[in-house]
């Protein structure tokens, strides 16, 4: 995820030593009105931008709907799904995640949500339905899921405070983007291929 020219600041980072296993995290995506993602995560650092979670290729994604359960991979459904970095930062109303640009050039996605909250080992957030895309070479923002996001206004679903900053949140982030001249893109990416060098076993199991 992505794009141009200022390189990040390695003094801000608290970097995990490759001899070291990261502690082992879960992340919670709260769909309402009755529906759950849950996945698994190694902490591999903390900065200025918020708290890095890793989930390595051939991990598992457990879907919850309604009393049905499925699984799948992390990152894109098909086995072995792909590597991933969750940024998940400090009191905003989204979570980031950014993938290999090998694996497309859509390589940052934000979820709009509720600010993420942690309980225990678990991270949750509510999904307030908005993503935002970051081009890799263009550094473009699109927003989409535009429809779902109204419809979920219209119901009820998202209340009207929730609404607006979720509006705010995409405007936000827009603007990091942008403003930062490519280093918080660049961050990620390098935070990305510094954990998947790591060599971290998928995780597989989930509580």
């Amino acid at each position: 995820m992505p794009a141009s020219a200022i390189a990040p600041k390695p003094a801000r980072w608290t970097a995990i030593l490759s001899t070291s296993v990261p502690d082992l995290m879960f992340i919670r995506k709260q769909k309402r009105p009755d529906g759950s993602g849950f996945w698994g995560a190694y902490k591999t650092g903390e900065d200025a931008f918020g708290v890095w979670l890793f989930t390595p290729r051939g991990s598992l994604y457990r879907d919850e709907k309604a009393g049905s359960t499925s699984y799948c991979y992390v990152g894109r459904p098909e086995r072995p799904g792909i590597p991933v970095m969750h940024l998940v930062p400090r009191s905003t109303w989204w979570i980031a995640t950014f993938s290999p640009l090998a694996e497309g050039p859509r390589s940052l996605n934000f979820d709009i949500s509720t600010p993420p909250r942690l309980q225990g080992s678990v991270w949750s957030y509510v999904d307030l339905e908005l993503d935002v895309w970051v081009e890799a070479l263009t550094g473009s923002v699109q927003i989409e899921d535009e429809d779902e996001f109204v419809a979920a206004c219209a119901d009820g679903t998202i209340s009207r405070p929730e609404a607006e900053a979720a509006r705010h949140a995409a405007d936000e982030i827009a603007t990091l983007v942008r403003r930062r001249k490519g280093e918080f893109g660049l961050t990620g990416a390098a935070r990305l291929l510094e954990a998947v060098a790591q060599g971290l076993a998928p995780i597989t199991v989930l509580p």
